[in-house]
Protein backbone atom coordinates (compact mmCIF):
# COMPACT_ATOMS: atom_id res chain seq x y z
CA UNK A 1 0.00 0.00 0.00
CA UNK A 2 1.38 3.60 -0.95
CA UNK A 3 1.25 6.46 1.36
CA UNK A 4 0.20 9.55 0.02
CA UNK A 5 3.03 11.42 -1.97
CA UNK A 6 3.85 14.35 0.34
CA UNK A 7 5.17 17.62 -1.05
CA UNK A 8 6.62 19.12 -4.20
CA UNK A 9 9.56 21.76 -4.81
CA UNK A 10 10.45 23.71 -7.73
CA UNK A 11 13.56 25.73 -8.21
CA UNK A 12 14.24 28.47 -10.46
CA UNK A 13 17.41 30.49 -11.07
CA UNK A 14 15.80 33.67 -11.34
CA UNK A 15 17.22 36.00 -8.20
CA UNK A 16 15.08 37.34 -5.70
CA UNK A 17 11.42 36.46 -4.29
CA UNK A 18 10.86 32.89 -7.12
CA UNK A 19 14.23 31.34 -4.87
CA UNK A 20 13.08 32.57 -1.19
CA UNK A 21 10.11 30.16 -1.13
CA UNK A 22 12.67 27.30 -1.52
CA UNK A 23 15.69 28.70 0.28
CA UNK A 24 17.93 30.21 -2.10
CA UNK A 25 20.31 32.80 -1.75
CA UNK A 26 18.65 36.73 -1.82
CA UNK A 27 20.35 38.93 -4.63
CA UNK A 28 22.87 41.52 -3.27
CA UNK A 29 21.73 45.38 -3.49
CA UNK A 30 22.65 47.05 -6.50
CA UNK A 31 25.21 50.29 -5.50
CA UNK A 32 25.16 52.89 -7.62
CA UNK A 33 28.20 54.12 -9.34
CA UNK A 34 29.86 57.28 -8.13
CA UNK A 35 28.88 60.73 -10.15
CA UNK A 36 31.96 61.60 -12.59
CA UNK A 37 34.00 64.42 -11.28
CA UNK A 38 35.02 67.70 -12.59
CA UNK A 39 38.00 66.63 -14.12
CA UNK A 40 36.85 62.71 -15.15
CA UNK A 41 36.86 62.73 -18.90
CA UNK A 42 33.25 62.31 -20.07
CA UNK A 43 32.11 59.05 -19.84
CA UNK A 44 31.88 56.34 -22.69
CA UNK A 45 28.32 55.43 -24.38
CA UNK A 46 27.27 52.60 -22.97
CA UNK A 47 26.56 49.14 -25.82
CA UNK A 48 23.89 46.98 -25.68
CA UNK A 49 23.43 44.86 -22.38
CA UNK A 50 24.41 41.70 -22.76
CA UNK A 51 21.80 38.53 -22.35
CA UNK A 52 22.29 36.07 -19.38
CA UNK A 53 21.17 32.83 -19.90
CA UNK A 54 19.56 31.43 -16.44
CA UNK A 55 20.32 27.62 -15.68
CA UNK A 56 17.27 26.56 -14.29
CA UNK A 57 13.75 27.32 -15.43
CA UNK A 58 10.13 27.05 -14.11
CA UNK A 59 7.62 23.96 -14.36
CA UNK A 60 4.21 24.12 -13.72
CA UNK A 61 3.54 22.40 -10.60
CA UNK A 62 -0.14 21.15 -11.44
CA UNK A 63 1.32 19.42 -14.32
CA UNK A 64 4.15 17.96 -12.44
CA UNK A 65 2.07 16.50 -9.99
CA UNK A 66 -0.27 15.44 -12.64
CA UNK A 67 3.08 13.54 -14.40
CA UNK A 68 4.03 11.90 -11.05
CA UNK A 69 0.21 10.81 -10.36
CA UNK A 70 0.64 9.18 -13.98
CA UNK A 71 3.65 7.08 -12.89
CA UNK A 72 1.96 5.81 -9.65
CA UNK A 73 0.50 3.04 -11.44
CA UNK A 74 4.24 1.86 -12.15
CA UNK A 75 5.51 2.57 -9.28
CA UNK A 76 3.05 0.29 -7.38
CA UNK A 77 4.04 -2.55 -9.66
CA UNK A 78 7.78 -2.05 -8.99
CA UNK A 79 7.27 -1.92 -5.53
CA UNK A 80 4.84 -4.99 -5.79
CA UNK A 81 7.69 -6.83 -8.05
CA UNK A 82 10.00 -6.15 -5.36
CA UNK A 83 8.01 -7.39 -2.62
CA UNK A 84 8.04 -10.76 -4.45
CA UNK A 85 11.79 -10.73 -3.58
CA UNK A 86 11.73 -9.34 -0.35
CA UNK A 87 8.00 -9.81 1.51
CA UNK A 88 8.70 -7.52 3.83
CA UNK A 89 10.24 -4.54 1.93
CA UNK A 90 9.04 -0.62 3.29
CA UNK A 91 10.24 2.39 3.00
CA UNK A 92 10.90 6.09 1.92
CA UNK A 93 12.50 7.96 -0.97
CA UNK A 94 12.91 11.62 -1.77
CA UNK A 95 12.74 11.92 -5.59
CA UNK A 96 14.87 13.98 -7.46
CA UNK A 97 14.50 14.95 -11.30
CA UNK A 98 15.92 17.36 -13.69
CA UNK A 99 13.50 18.12 -16.68
CA UNK A 100 14.39 19.38 -19.98
CA UNK A 101 13.01 22.19 -21.84
CA UNK A 102 11.85 19.51 -24.10
CA UNK A 103 10.03 17.46 -21.61
CA UNK A 104 12.49 14.88 -21.30
CA UNK A 105 14.09 13.86 -18.29
CA UNK A 106 17.58 14.65 -18.45
CA UNK A 107 18.08 12.21 -15.17
CA UNK A 108 16.65 11.32 -12.08
CA UNK A 109 17.97 9.37 -8.80
CA UNK A 110 16.78 8.95 -5.11
CA UNK A 111 18.73 11.35 -2.88
CA UNK A 112 16.98 9.92 -0.09
CA UNK A 113 15.86 6.02 0.74
CA UNK A 114 15.81 3.87 3.04
CA UNK A 115 14.00 1.05 0.55
CA UNK A 116 16.54 -0.94 0.39
CA UNK A 117 16.44 -2.50 -2.52
CA UNK A 118 18.73 -1.55 -5.70
CA UNK A 119 16.23 -3.31 -8.70
CA UNK A 120 12.98 -1.85 -7.05
CA UNK A 121 14.81 1.32 -6.92
CA UNK A 122 15.96 1.48 -10.31
CA UNK A 123 12.48 0.26 -11.76
CA UNK A 124 11.18 3.06 -10.42
CA UNK A 125 13.47 5.57 -11.41
CA UNK A 126 12.73 4.36 -15.03
CA UNK A 127 9.28 4.53 -14.33
CA UNK A 128 9.25 8.21 -13.73
CA UNK A 129 11.71 8.79 -16.66
CA UNK A 130 9.05 7.45 -18.97
CA UNK A 131 6.17 10.20 -17.22
CA UNK A 132 4.90 12.55 -19.70
CA UNK A 133 6.24 15.91 -18.32
CA UNK A 134 5.54 19.20 -18.91
CA UNK A 135 7.86 21.44 -20.87
CA UNK A 136 9.46 24.00 -18.51
CA UNK A 137 9.86 27.98 -19.64
CA UNK A 138 13.07 29.46 -18.81
CA UNK A 139 15.20 26.24 -19.20
CA UNK A 140 15.80 23.18 -17.42
CA UNK A 141 13.65 22.49 -14.54
CA UNK A 142 14.43 20.72 -11.08
CA UNK A 143 11.80 18.65 -9.55
CA UNK A 144 11.84 16.88 -5.10
CA UNK A 145 9.46 14.70 -4.79
CA UNK A 146 9.15 12.58 -1.34
CA UNK A 147 6.57 9.46 -0.65
CA UNK A 148 6.51 6.08 0.48
CA UNK A 149 5.32 2.03 0.13
CA UNK A 150 4.71 0.09 2.91
CA UNK A 151 4.78 -3.88 3.12
CA UNK A 152 1.30 -4.39 3.95
CA UNK A 153 0.95 -6.95 6.84
CA UNK A 154 4.21 -8.33 6.41
CA UNK A 155 5.91 -8.77 9.41
CA UNK A 156 8.77 -6.09 9.92
CA UNK A 157 12.26 -6.68 9.80
CA UNK A 158 13.95 -6.29 13.17
CA UNK A 159 16.06 -2.72 13.36
CA UNK A 160 19.79 -2.94 13.33
CA UNK A 161 21.10 0.22 14.95
CA UNK A 162 24.46 0.67 12.35
CA UNK A 163 27.11 -0.51 14.72
CA UNK A 164 25.92 -4.25 13.54
CA UNK A 165 27.69 -3.80 10.06
CA UNK A 166 30.51 -1.84 11.20
CA UNK A 167 33.11 -4.58 11.51
CA UNK A 168 31.92 -5.76 8.04
CA UNK A 169 32.53 -2.14 6.27
CA UNK A 170 36.21 -1.91 7.50
CA UNK A 171 37.03 -5.02 5.77
CA UNK A 172 35.43 -3.78 2.45
CA UNK A 173 37.04 -0.22 3.25
CA UNK A 174 38.73 -0.72 0.10
CA UNK A 175 35.97 -1.73 -2.30
CA UNK A 176 33.81 0.92 -1.33
CA UNK A 177 36.47 3.38 -1.65
CA UNK A 178 37.09 2.22 -5.22
CA UNK A 179 33.12 2.51 -5.96
CA UNK A 180 32.98 5.88 -4.26
CA UNK A 181 36.02 7.35 -6.11
CA UNK A 182 35.26 11.00 -8.29
CA UNK A 183 31.93 11.91 -5.92
CA UNK A 184 31.96 14.20 -3.18
CA UNK A 185 29.24 13.88 -0.93
CA UNK A 186 27.76 10.78 1.58
CA UNK A 187 25.57 8.06 0.43
CA UNK A 188 22.79 6.13 2.35
CA UNK A 189 22.53 2.67 2.25
CA UNK A 190 19.95 0.54 3.21
CA UNK A 191 19.99 -3.26 3.93
CA UNK A 192 17.88 -6.26 4.38
CA UNK A 193 19.86 -9.08 6.35
CA UNK A 194 18.55 -12.56 6.46
CA UNK A 195 20.28 -15.16 8.69
CA UNK A 196 22.58 -17.66 6.74
CA UNK A 197 23.60 -20.54 8.76
CA UNK A 198 26.02 -19.41 11.57
CA UNK A 199 26.31 -15.60 10.10
CA UNK A 200 23.78 -13.24 8.12
CA UNK A 201 23.85 -12.67 4.83
CA UNK A 202 23.02 -9.39 2.45
CA UNK A 203 19.55 -10.36 0.88
CA UNK A 204 18.89 -6.95 -0.90
CA UNK A 205 20.28 -3.61 -0.89
CA UNK A 206 19.53 0.11 -1.79
CA UNK A 207 21.87 3.28 -1.88
CA UNK A 208 21.26 6.61 -2.41
CA UNK A 209 23.73 9.00 -3.75
CA UNK A 210 24.10 12.35 -2.74
CA UNK A 211 24.10 14.15 -6.49
CA UNK A 212 23.49 13.04 -9.82
CA UNK A 213 27.61 12.08 -10.43
CA UNK A 214 26.84 9.41 -7.31
CA UNK A 215 24.20 7.62 -9.55
CA UNK A 216 26.54 5.94 -11.38
CA UNK A 217 28.24 4.66 -8.74
CA UNK A 218 25.28 2.93 -7.08
CA UNK A 219 25.29 -0.18 -8.76
CA UNK A 220 29.14 -0.83 -7.60
CA UNK A 221 28.13 0.19 -3.94
CA UNK A 222 25.43 -2.30 -4.11
CA UNK A 223 27.29 -5.22 -5.16
CA UNK A 224 30.19 -4.85 -2.67
CA UNK A 225 27.68 -4.55 0.26
CA UNK A 226 25.92 -7.90 -1.11
CA UNK A 227 28.74 -9.64 -0.72
CA UNK A 228 29.58 -8.64 2.97
CA UNK A 229 29.12 -11.21 5.65
CA UNK A 230 27.52 -9.94 8.81
CA UNK A 231 26.14 -11.15 12.04
CA UNK A 232 23.30 -13.49 12.00
CA UNK A 233 19.94 -11.72 12.90
CA UNK A 234 18.61 -14.77 14.90
CA UNK A 235 15.78 -16.55 13.28
CA UNK A 236 14.55 -13.63 11.13
CA UNK A 237 15.32 -10.90 9.18
CA UNK A 238 17.15 -7.26 10.31
CA UNK A 239 16.78 -3.93 8.45
CA UNK A 240 19.88 -1.45 8.96
CA UNK A 241 20.70 1.97 7.14
CA UNK A 242 23.53 3.79 7.62
CA UNK A 243 26.09 6.65 5.74
CA UNK A 244 29.04 5.53 3.42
Amino acid sequence: MRREILALCMFSALAGPALAGCGGPKAEPKTEPSAPTASAPPAKPRGPKMGVSQELGEIDPKLAEAALKQAQPDLARCHKAGLKRVEFMAGDVKLFVRVGEDGKVRYAYFEDSTLGDRATEKCMLDAVARAPWPKPSGGDAEVRKPFGFDAGDAREPTAWSPDKVKDALAKHDAELKSCKAGVTGSFKATLYVEPDGKEGKVAAAGVAPPNKDGEAKVDCLVDALKGMKLPSPGSYAAKVTFSL
